[in-house]
C-alpha cells in the first residue's frame, strides 16, 4: 500500500473507533473520569428516577429503564443492556406488585451483586390516607375491588413521600458523610408531598359522594383521596388494562352510566389507550362528563411534584363543574 493510501486507512480506522466509542450505551458504566463517590441509581421508570434525584442531588447519577410516555411499563421486555445496568447500580428502585416484574428478573442470577432494591409498593401504608388503600375499602360498593392489589402506588402521594425517606436512609448507609444532606432533601421533598396531600384533602367536600369511572385503575389512589368513590363496573378496568375487548354488556353498562351522569368524571390512561379507550372517552365527551387524562410515566419537562400538581388541578376543574 502506498503512503497516501496507508494514511487514509489509518485515518478511517481512527474515525471508526471514535464513532464506536461515541455510541456506547450510557448504562455500560460510569463516564470516564466520573466521581467514584457518586452513587449509581437505576429506576424502573422515570417517576422513581425523579424521586431518586430529588433526594440524592449531586451525590447520585440516576437513570431509568422506561422513560418515554410512548412505552408501556406493563409490557416492557428487558434487554441485556438493562441487565448490565442493574449489575452496575448501587441502588435499584422498582414499583413491585406485578407492575414491573422485569426488574426482579434482571436482579436475579449469580453474576448480580445484590445491590439494594427498593419496591415502592412496600411503602404503601395499611390504608394510605384513608385506611383502605392496601387491602381494599370495606365500605366500597360490592363488586369494586380496585384497591385490592392495585399496583399503581405512585398515584398515592404518601407512598412516594415514604419512598423518599427510605431512599435517604439507603443513600446515607452507602455515603454516611452526606447523610445530613440526604435527610434534608427528603424532608424538603416530603414537605411538597404534604402540600399535594392538603390540596387533595381540600377537594374532599366537592368529591364526597361522587363516583368516578376508570378505563384502568391508574388513578384510584388519587381520586379516592379526594373523597370520590369508584363506580367503575367490575371487570372494565381489568379488561382494558390487559388489552382485552370489553364484553358488550360491560361496555353498555359503562356507556349508560356516562349518559345518565352517574359519574362525575372518567379517568383515562392515555399512555396505553386503544380503540376501546377512545370509544369510552368519546361516550363521556358526548355526555358532557369530564375526562381526566393521565399517564403512567412523567410527561416531558415535568418532575413528579409538578406532574401531580397538574393532575390535581385537572381534578379540581372536573369537580368544579
Amino acid at each position: 500500500m502506498n503512503t497516501p493510501l496507508r494514511t487514509l486507512a489509518v485515518a478511517a480506522s481512527i474515525l471508526l473507533l471514535s464513532a464506536c466509542a461515541g455510541t456506547a450505551p450510557a448504562s455500560q458504566g460510569a463516564p470516564a473520569g466520573a466521581d467514584p463517590e457518586v452513587l449509581e441509581v437505576l429506576a424502573s421508570t422515570s417517576v422513581y428516577a425523579d424521586v431518586a434525584r430529588a433526594v440524592g442531588g449531586s451525590a447520585v447519577r440516576v437513570s431509568a429503564i422506561v422513560e418515554q410516555t410512548s412505552q408501556d411499563p406493563h409490557s416492557y421486555e428487558a434487554t441485556a443492556r438493562d441487565k448490565l445496568a442493574v449489575s452496575k447500580a448501587d441502588v435499584v428502585i422498582a414499583n413491585g406488585g406485578g407492575y414491573d416484574p422485569f426488574m426482579d428478573a434482571l436482579a436475579e442470577g449469580p453474576e448480580q451483586p445484590g445491590s439494594p432494591m427498593l419496591h415502592a409498593v412496600d411503602f404503601l401504608s395499611d390504608g394510605g390516607a384513608e385506611g383502605a388503600h392496601a387491602s381494599g375499602d370495606p365500605t366500597a360498593p360490592a363488586g369494586h375491588d380496585h384497591a385490592e392489589g392495585n399496583e399503581h402506588v405512585w398515584y398515592d402521594v404518601h407512598t412516594v413521600g415514604a419512598l423518599a425517606r427510605a431512599l435517604a436512609d439507603e443513600y446515607s448507609a452507602l455515603r454516611p458523610a452526606r447523610a445530613e444532606e440526604f435527610t434534608s432533601a427528603a424532608a424538603a421533598f416530603e414537605a411538597r408531598i404534604d402540600t399535594l396531600a392538603a390540596s387533595l384533602q381540600a377537594l374532599r367536600p366537592k368529591g364526597a359522594g361522587k363516583e368516578f369511572a376508570m378505563t384502568e385503575p391508574l388513578a384510584y389512589y388519587l381520586l379516592t383521596e379526594a373523597g370520590m368513590e369508584d363506580g367503575t363496573p367490575a371487570g372494565v378496568s381489568a379488561a382494558m388494562e390487559a388489552g382485552e375487548d370489553l364484553p358488550p354488556l360491560l361496555l353498555k353498562e359503562l356507556g349508560d352510566g356516562l349518559a345518565a351522569h352517574r359519574y362525575a368524571l372518567l379517568a383515562v390512561n392515555v399512555q396505553t389507550s386503544g380503540p376501546q379507550t377512545d370509544r369510552v372517552a368519546s361516550l363521556a365527551g358526548a355526555s358532557g362528563v369530564p375526562v381526566l387524562e393521565l399517564t403512567e410515566t412523567l410527561p416531558a419537562g415535568q418532575d413528579y411534584i409538578s406532574w401531580m400538581e397538574s393532575n390535581v388541578q385537572q381534578l379540581e376543574v372536573a369537580l368544579g363543574r
